[in-house]
């Protein structure tokens, strides 16, 4: 259901690979929110992204979107390394904003992003899509009825033949290809299963199979959580057909997702969307909507699914020791890894 308040107005800044889906998700979402700008140093690359989404202005500059009072709140689809600035001058500015995953580069970077959202009593939120996809709602709905979980395995294997986005090709194994691109997409239904609890140890490992970028773009990552559970992560671009698969494993109970669309409960399924449903889904597209629609509740002080930023501050951490464990091939504790004066 709609907020009980008028639509919001946005500014979207970045007009790459990500941003139709933002825009698509707004303009099928009129009562919440409208597209008042998108923004772009490309100036040709931002009035492309206006002409097909009929957007009434195009800038260059953040400042310029800042400006007009019609903007409320700032989408940040950015490259990584260039979500802290925006977003933070955004915040500054008293405008909230939805900043697509992952949250920034390094868990420095993002503090530094919650400290604006809180000085500034601004809504941040991490554009997690596949958080708010039925299936994993399911999930996140159901699992205290599951039982008393005992370990998790996490797949998400698909094929990209080379970048997708010029941008991918010069990320350097210390900053992650898929250690920073798709484990935020895992590390998040990790983060969600797990509640507020942190893990205790990590081990990683990642590999490049592909010549067309630097980075890593296969790996696999163990970490142990309080009770002594497993959770298993295994990430590649290398997959082909496409396999994304998460399994629970309760003690008494098996709960199976498949392409955050299906779910089985001891091998009964429990939820499928229609045939409507599974073709929107296939886009991507509702999930992007539902995330839209999230945020504008959020930003109204109504009942949120989001990610809000202390929620992508801690997944940033533990990404970032990861990242650690991979580079030194060693398993690393993450309560010292996240304070290393203290050791």
């Amino acid at each position: 259901m709609p907020p009980n308040t008028t639509p919001i107005g946005i500014a979207l800044i970045g007009c790459g690979r990500v941003c139709d889906a933002h825009l698509d998700a707004v303009q099928r979402s009129p009562a919440f929110g409208r597209v008042e700008a998108v923004i772009d140093l490309d100036l040709s690359r931002a009035r492309a992204a206006a002409e097909r989404f009929n957007i009434p202005r195009v800038f260059t500059s953040l400042d310029e979107a800042l400006a007009l009072d019609e903007v409320d709140a700032v989408d940040v689809c950015l490259p990584n390394d260039l979500h802290e600035g925006p977003t933070v001058a955004a915040l500054n500015a008293g405008r909230h904003v939805l900043v697509e995953k992952p949250m920034t580069d390094d868990a420095a970077s993002a503090m530094r992003m919650g400290e604006a959202a809180e000085s500034n009593n601004r809504i941040l939120v991490v554009a997690q899509s596949q958080r708010h996809t039925k299936a994993v709602q399911y999930i996140q709905d159901n699992l205290e009825s599951f039982g008393k979980l005992r370990s998790l395995h996490v797949s998400y294997c698909i094929r990209w033949d080379g970048p997708q986005t010029p941008w991918w090709a010069e990320r350097t194994r210390e900053q992650g290809l898929v250690l920073s691109l798709i484990a935020p997409h895992s590390m998040d239904f990790v983060q969600l299963v797990m509640g507020e609890e942190h893990p205790i140890r990590i081990h990683a490992e990642s590999v490049r199979h592909q010549t067309g970028w630097k980075g890593d773009d296969e790996a696999m990552i163990v970490l142990t959580y309080p009770d002594e559970r497993l959770v298993f992560v295994h990430l590649t671009y290398n997959q082909q057909p496409h396999y994304d698969r998460k399994v629970l494993l309760f003690d008494d109970c098996v709960v199976q997702v498949d392409d955050d669309l299906e779910v089985r409960v001891n091998n009964e399924l429990v939820l499928s969307p229609d045939r409507g449903e599974r073709a929107e889904m296939a886009r991507p597209a509702l999930q992007f909507v539902w995330q839209f629609e999230e945020f504008v509740k959020a930003v109204h002080g109504q009942p949120s699914r989001s990610v809000f930023h202390h929620d992508g501050i801690r997944l940033i951490q533990v990404i970032d020791t990861i990242k650690q464990a991979a580079l030194s091939g060693k398993s690393v504790d993450f309560k010292s890894a996240l304070n290393p004066n203290d050791t």
